[in-house]
């Protein structure tokens, strides 16, 4: 049965519907031997954390509350995101699914070639490099958001960060996950965390030295014109002309909700004492 190519754009969503979007397409993409690409949003705007960090420890609760932003835990690992004016991209496919890799690196540059065509189309040219941040020195004085903490094939425009992707593989299924951020709402995520002032401010003057955004290289672009560039870099590298609706129907968003709101998935990917 050949792969499937289905891609989803979705508005702005809560934290918690996005994340049980991806995990249910986790089990989806077995069932259906289809590879799932879902653009999203996030209304209002969240932090997300990996999966294995502390909440307390990482969040500053009282700035959540003040400026109305969720908090969800992602299935992937890595640092604190703040999603506010970015595009969040999603790719879900079944372990074996041909041309997608077989292990971490290699899915990794399979979709950052896909994310590298798909700008190219709106104007933007990038380079996939395996980090952002050499100095050992910095490393030393400042504990680096996850925006500029080394990861795989992270996309750069003009020598700055663009993209940050984390990935989840299981024995059925692979989630990778990442935001490109549109404004520069993503360089106030120090102001959310639980670090000593003097931390907040230099690890901002990195995000603003070290980081990009959509708007800052492309100012005239529209996140509908950035999402539709992306659907057809994906299916240009992928080789797979996409099917299916572009949005849930009734039925597919009844079960997502569902299951975002079961106490199995509150009680595992919503962080306690902060805003859901």
């Amino acid at each position: 049965m050949p792969l499937s190519l289905r891609i989803i754009r979705d508005p702005g969503r809560p934290a918690w519907f996005n994340m049980a979007a991806d995990l249910r397409l986790m089990s989806r993409c077995v069932e259906e031997q289809s590879i799932f690409l879902r653009l999203y949003r996030w209304h209002p705007p969240a932090l997300s954390l990996g999966f294995m960090q502390d909440v307390d420890a990482t969040v500053d609760h009282e700035a959540l509350r003040r400026r109305g932003v969720a908090c969800i835990r992602r299935p992937t690992g890595g640092r604190a995101v703040l999603h506010d004016d970015d595009i969040t991209y999603s790719c879900i496919f079944p372990v074996g699914s041909p041309g997608m890799g077989t292990t971490i690196a290699e899915t990794y540059q399979v979709i950052s070639r896909c994310l590298t065509a798909g700008l190219a189309r709106c104007g933007i040219r990038v380079e996939a490099h395996d980090t952002v941040l050499d100095s050992t020195e910095v490393r030393r004085e400042i504990k680096l958001p996850c925006f500029l903490a080394s990861n795989r094939e992270e996309l750069m425009a003009g020598g700055k960060k663009l993209a940050g992707s984390a990935q989840k593989r299981t024995d059925k299924a692979v989630l990778q996950h990442g935001s490109l951020p549109f404004g520069g709402a993503f360089r106030e995520l120090p102001s959310l965390l639980n670090i000593p002032r003097r931390q907040r401010q230099l690890q901002r003057e990195l995000l603003h030295r070290k980081c990009t955004c959509i708007r800052d290289l492309k100012p005239e672009l529209e996140k509908d014109r950035v999402e539709a560039c992306l659907s057809r870099g994906f299916a240009e590298i992928l080789g797979i002309e996409p099917g299916g609706p572009d949005v849930w129907s009734a039925d597919e968003a009844s079960e997502v909700e569902r299951f975002g709101t079961s106490e199995e998935f509150m009680g595992r990917w919503l962080p306690e004492a902060t805003v859901a």
